[in-house]
């Protein structure tokens, strides 16, 4: 199970994801899915299914689903993963994550964490301004309202949706083509 933390040390050692079972890319024990910024939409659409959630204070959050929350994820053959180069950001920057404080969290589940000596990449594009990225996200979709949604699968608690109403634009036309992916995840 994922167990994230503010990290308070960029000194952190990494072994290497070739000695990993792939945890991050299991349903069990890694994300079924990851928030994402509309930067991402173009990006993801052709390997992910674009969802929404509704996030605690009912804002719209729009999210890629990784798993069907039991099995690995679909990319991911003999532990290797088959999308490597076109991968997510999520799992580009994994054990590390941006957050909309602006700090990084890292995953101390992760069991490469202090391993080897190899030195995490902190300069991602994902990890500069993130709040910034994260509210534009928000601005783009705070005028949809809940009824412009249909709740089209439950994973582990987790209620996800498509978009069904008249809105239009890029980000709701990359999350459109991508629902037929949802095959893919044997659900």
């Amino acid at each position: 199970m994922k167990n994230f933390v503010k990290l308070e040390n960029k000194n952190i050692k990494f072994g290497d994801c070739k000695n990993c079972s792939a945890h991050c890319c299991s349903g069990t024990f890694g994300s079924i899915f990851s928030q994402i910024l509309k930067e991402e939409f173009e990006d993801v659409y052709q390997n992910f299914p674009i969802l929404f959630i509704f996030g605690s204070l009912g804002f719209v959050k729009p999210v890629i689903l990784l798993s069907n929350g039991f099995d690995f994820c679909p990319h991911l053959k003999d532990f290797k993963c088959t999308i490597y180069e076109n991968r997510p950001k999520v799992c580009k920057t994994y054990p590390l994550s941006p957050n909309i404080n602006n700090f990084i969290y890292i995953d101390k589940a992760c069991p490469e964490l202090n391993k080897a000596d190899n030195i995490l990449n902190f300069e991602d594009e994902i990890f500069k301004n993130y709040q910034e990225k994260y509210i534009n996200t928000h601005f783009e979709f705070e005028k949809l309202k809940k009824e412009d949604f249909e709740q089209i699968l439950s994973i582990k608690g987790v209620d996800f949706y498509k978009f069904i109403g008249d809105e239009k634009s890029k980000y709701l036309d990359f999350h459109k083509l991508s629902i037929k992916l949802l095959e893919n995840l044997k659900i």
